[in-house]
């Protein structure tokens, strides 16, 4: 499988950390945006908690990263939105599957950018909300450069969850789209599950 682009995973921790950090909601924001906030809060919380920092904390702080950043992300979405028309073709047992290995694929590859952060200053622009869906646009100045970078998220059981991110006009779930329809193309699914499932056991292994 191609090497997935750090990019994305940069700048979109970027924009998740700075915002907990720099600035606080506008007062336009409803429960979408205060819903991006409170899980930023939090991640900020356990990486500045000295005794969290240490050494031998390792393997809880990412336990509890993992924790908080998966009750925002929808794994389950992502991974639906990432395989089209595939997913429908695959039995309930092959989804699940194939969820567990992508979130922990991508989980594995946001903790470890996280652990590098440093702050970058972040700008709400906007909430767009329509029925069960919404979209918070902000953009990312990092010292160097200011980056796009907007957050989709759909409405579950009373609860706003980030189901793609899209970093200057480029949708995540899209890239992950376009990777996978190649092996798919060339190879199967069986082929593609296989490659995700052995880049999650490697992350899995002591």
């Amino acid at each position: 499988m191609r090497q997935y682009r750090d990019f994305w995973v940069v700048v979109i921790l970027a924009g998740w950390l700075g915002a907990g950090v720099m600035i606080a909601a506008p007062a336009w924001a409803g429960p979408p945006a205060d819903s991006v906030k409170k899980t930023i809060d939090e991640v900020i919380r356990i990486l500045e908690d000295p005794n969290l920092k240490k050494p031998e904390k390792k393997q809880e702080r990412r336990k509890m990263l993992e924790q908080i950043i998966g009750q925002r992300f929808n794994y389950a979405e992502m991974a639906k939105r990432t395989l089209t028309g595939e997913w429908a073709k695959r039995s309930p047992e092959e989804q699940k599957s194939f969820v567990s290995d992508f979130q922990t694929m991508l989980i594995n590859t946001y903790i470890g950018r996280i652990e590098n952060y440093s702050g970058e200053k972040v700008q709400y622009l906007k909430e767009l909300v329509s029925d069960d869906y919404a979209e918070v646009r902000t953009k990312i100045d990092n010292g160097k450069s200011v980056i796009d970078i907007d957050y989709r998220l759909q409405k579950n059981s009373e609860e706003w969850r980030v189901y793609d991110v899209v970093v200057e006009g480029t949708s995540l779930v899209q890239n992950y789209r376009e990777q996978f329809k190649r092996i798919l193309s060339k190879e199967s699914f069986e082929a593609l599950a296989k490659q995700l499932r052995k880049k999650s056991e490697a992350i899995k292994a002591p």
